[in-house]
Parts: C-alpha cells; sequence; structure tokens
C-alpha cells in the first residue's frame, strides 16, 4: 500500500495504479458528505447528537482554511449573503463589549461565531438531495412522535424536542420539502391518474391522521374513531399499492406524499402554534403564487376548515388577542424591549434580554427573550444590527427569487420568510434546533448560487463521472 500511495497513475502488472491524490481525497469528501446529512438527520431530533457530528465538520472546515487545502475546486464568485451575515456577526460582537455584560454574553456570542460558520461547511461538503433526504426524514420521525402523542396522549415518553421547537422547524422545512417534491418531478413521467390517485391518498391520510388527533376535542365515539381508522389504513394501502409499479424517483415521491407530507401537516396542526401555522400559509402561498397558483386557493381553504370546524385550533385563534395583553405577555415584553432599543442604541449585549424581567416582574420566569426577532435583535445588539439583519434578509431573497425558475432556490427563500413570519412573535432567531436548519439552508443556496464543480451536488452522480452543480 506504501507503493499505491506513492504512484502517479503508473502500471505495475498490468494493473493501473490511482494517484495518491483520488486515494487520499475520495473518501474523506465521501465521508464528510455523510456528516453533513447526519447532521441534517439528528438536527429534528436531539441537540446533543447533533453537535457530536456537526463541531467536528466545523474544525474540519477551519482546519482546511489554514491549511490552505487545494484539494477542492475554487469557488468563483463570493455569495452575496456571505457579507451582510459577516458584518451582522461583527456588530453583535461589538454590542456585546459595550454591553451591560460581556461575561454573560460571551459563552452565547461564542457559541453562535461558531456555528455560523455551518452555511460554510454546507456550503463545501453537503450533497444538496442527500441532505434534504436525511432533513425530511428526521423531521418525519420527529413529526411521527408527535402525532402519536397527540393520538395517544400520555403514553410515549418525550424523546425529541418541546412543541415550541418543533413547530418552529417545520415553518421552515416544510417549505424546504416543498421545494425538494418539486425538485423531484422534473424528469419523472407519473400518469395524470396516479397523480390524482396518491393525491386522493395523502388527502385521506392526512384528514384522518388530525381527526384521531383531535377525536376527544371533536367529540368522536369510539365507532366514529374506528372509522377515522380505517380511512387510515385505507388511503396508507391505496398510496402503498403506487409504490410498486413506479421507478425510483417516482417511488421517493409517493413516499413522501403519503407519509411524510401528512405527518408533518398533522405535528404542525396539533402543537397547536401560531406563528408556524402564518408563517407555513404565508411561505407556502408565495411558492405557490410562482409555481402553482391555483393551490392557493386549497391552501387557504383547506386552513379556514381547520379553523372554523377543529375546537382547539378555533381558541388558539380566538384568544389571540387576550394572550398578546395578558399581564406579563407579549404587549409588556415589546414595550420593555422597544424602551431599551432606544435607551441602549448600541445594544445591551448579545444574550442579556433576561433583565427584561428587573422592569416587569409579572413577566413569568421562563420568558427570557422579547419573543420578536428583529426586536430582540436591536435591543440586545443595537439598531446597527437591526438593519443590517433586514440587510441579511433582502440579501438572501434576493439570492432566492434571482432564478424564480429554481423551485429548491425559491422553497429556500420561502422557508426564511416562514421562519421570520413565526419570529414576528417568538425568538426563534435564538433557538439553536431552528437555527441549525437555516445556517444549513442558507449553505445549500450559497453552494446553487455558486455554481463552482462539486462531485456530490446530484443525486446518483458519480463524483468521477460527473461534477456539473445541482
Amino acid at each position: 500500500m506504501a507503493h499505491i500511495s506513492q504512484t502517479t497513475g503508473m502500471e505495475d502488472g498490468g494493473l493501473t495504479l490511482a494517484p495518491r491524490a483520488v486515494i487520499i481525497r475520495m473518501p474523506s469528501d465521501i465521508t464528510l458528505s455523510y456528516g453533513c446529512a447526519m447532521v441534517a438527520f439528528l438536527a429534528p431530533l436531539k441537540l446533543s447528537f447533533t453537535y457530536v457530528i456537526l463541531v467536528p465538520l466545523i474544525f474540519i472546515w477551519l482546519f482546511e482554511q489554514k491549511k490552505g487545502s487545494r484539494k477542492r475546486p475554487a469557488i468563483k464568485k463570493i455569495s452575496p449573503i456571505v457579507a451582510p451575515l459577516g458584518f451582522f456577526l461583527l456588530t453583535v460582537l461589538l454590542s456585546a463589549i459595550t454591553g451591560l455584560s460581556l461575561a454573560h454574553s460571551m459563552p452565547s456570542l461564542l457559541s453562535l461565531l461558531f456555528f455560523a460558520i455551518t452555511p460554510l461547511v454546507f456550503l463545501a461538503y453537503s450533497n444538496v438531495d442527500t441532505v434534504l433526504l436525511a432533513l425530511l426524514a428526521g423531521q418525519s420521525l420527529a413529526a411521527l412522535h408527535s402525532t402519536l402523542e397527540a393520538i395517544f396522549p400520555g403514553t410515549l415518553p418525550r424523546m425529541f424536542l418541546g412543541e415550541v421547537t418543533e413547530s418552529g422547524q417545520l415553518a421552515v422545512t416544510l417549505m424546504a420539502l416543498i421545494g425538494f417534491v418539486c425538485r423531484l418531478t422534473n424528469g419523472v413521467d407519473i400518469p395524470r391518474r396516479s397523480t390524482r390517485s396518491i393525491s386522493a391518498a395523502a388527502i385521506i391520510i392526512s384528514v384522518s391522521l388530525i381527526a384521531l388527533s383531535f377525536r376527544n376535542a371533536l367529540g368522536f365515539s369510539t365507532s366514529e374513531s374506528m372509522w377515522a381508522l380505517c380511512m387510515l389504513a385505507a388511503g396508507s394501502v391505496f398510496g402503498a399499492l403506487h409504490l410498486r409499479s413506479q421507478d425510483r424517483k417516482a417511488q421517493l415521491l409517493v413516499a413522501i406524499a403519503i407519509i411524510q407530507i401528512p405527518l408533518m401537516i398533522c405535528a404542525l396542526i396539533v402543537n397547536l402554534k401560531r406563528g408556524p401555522w402564518l408563517g407555513v400559509l404565508v411561505g407556502a402561498s408565495l411558492f405557490c403564487a410562482l409555481f402553482g397558483r391555483r393551490f392557493i386557493v386549497v391552501i387557504m381553504f383547506c386552513a379556514a376548515i381547520a379553523a372554523w370546524f377543529i375546537p382547539p385550533i378555533h381558541e388558539r385563534i380566538a384568544d389571540s388577542y387576550n394572550h398578546f395583553t395578558i399581564s406579563g405577555g407579549r404587549s409588556t415584553i415589546w414595550r420593555i424591549g422597544a424602551e431599551l432599543s432606544g435607551e441602549y442604541p448600541l445594544g445591551i449585549g448579545y444574550h442579556n434580554s433576561g433583565i427584561l424581567r428587573e422592569f416587569a416582574p409579572e413577566i413569568p420566569p421562563e420568558l427570557k427573550h422579547f419573543h420578536n426577532n428583529l426586536l430582540n435583535i436591536t435591543a440586545e445588539n443595537g439598531w446597527l444590527a437591526g438593519f443590517i439583519f433586514i440587510w441579511l434578509l433582502v440579501s438572501v431573497s434576493r439570492v432566492s427569487f434571482r432564478n424564480p425558475r429554481d423551485p429548491l432556490a425559491v422553497a429556500i427563500g420561502c422557508a426564511v420568510i416562514s421562519w421570520q413570519i413565526a419570529g414576528m412573535v417568538e425568538y426563534n432567531f435564538g433557538d439553536s434546533e431552528v437555527m441549525i436548519i437555516i445556517w444549513m439552508l442558507l449553505g445549500i443556496l450559497m453552494q446553487r448560487d455558486a455554481r463552482f464543480p462539486n462531485p456530490f451536488l446530484t443525486l446518483g452522480t458519480h463524483p468521477h463521472k460527473d461534477r456539473a452543480p445541482a
């Protein structure tokens, strides 16, 4: 093997020996690509497990930059996202130094700066389709747990993330799922009759899961619950029959339609989080405005039916104003945030928002943020950071919608919009589990925008034969 590692393509006894660069490079790249996929799969499940994979990937990327590795093709252009992201992080650092407590800011600040490298890691190493498949698989597994917990309350142990975090992730991953499905449909020939059958099966499964999850609130009797269960089984069998006679891509599309989409929609609904609901409605409607306007009516009709006929959803929406104005609620929190933003134009320092309880003791102890992304960022990091954050969002949107015929890039833009719509009433920028998914998607978006050769961009591409970007 020592002789092989020193060869440069010469023959020995009729055997053509591979160049040293191939032997060293390819297994490393494949491993890093699968590492990105593992991060994507674990992110919706367990943060600690995600860090076990992600932290070494970041250190490997940093080591390659320090070493000046030439084994990867040079990036032809720097993404417009990099500049506002870099300036934003610099502004956050400066505001932490001038803020109320640098010691309190430092641990969270170092974490933010370190994991903000994640987009560059996924830009360099990720396989777009493999990462999205892994992300959707992990999110579907978490959604399955939430759905079963809703159907059989109190019977399952808490294994994955909480309702707030899962809903925040679903507001993002559902948009990525839409773009991924549109990406897969290119080149897949499914008869219209089969498409209608699969769509019908997906609707039956989704309605059945939601009905079973809210069966107590809907006042279902045992027989009515059995009917819903029979519909679920019939829809599953009917959809599964289409898996047998399809090619690989078509089978994947069918599996997404009858498994992942119903589970994720059901989990989003049963978690009863209004911000993510609105985010998904806006993001999905915007995507459909570009790729299928007729579906906007379907989305709004289904949302209206759910809001009217499912009591917990109806009550959750009806109580929105009362929950906003309640003592210690968001009206109080936002007022304090606005006052602090005016008093400290340079910010109180990153992760120092817990100070808000000193101004209003009636705020519950668990509420340590201002429950609004832009307000929280401005209050903690100053007005300049707030404007740069807006610049970052505008830059991401411009890159995403630059080519309106690219469904995946547009879907990532819609995911960011959905994230920020949900972030109007939650500080999901401070939710690590949500931010990891955002970082991943930004890396994928920059990879598609950079248009530099990468051997692992397309599903089923041989790394030696096709280096064209996805």
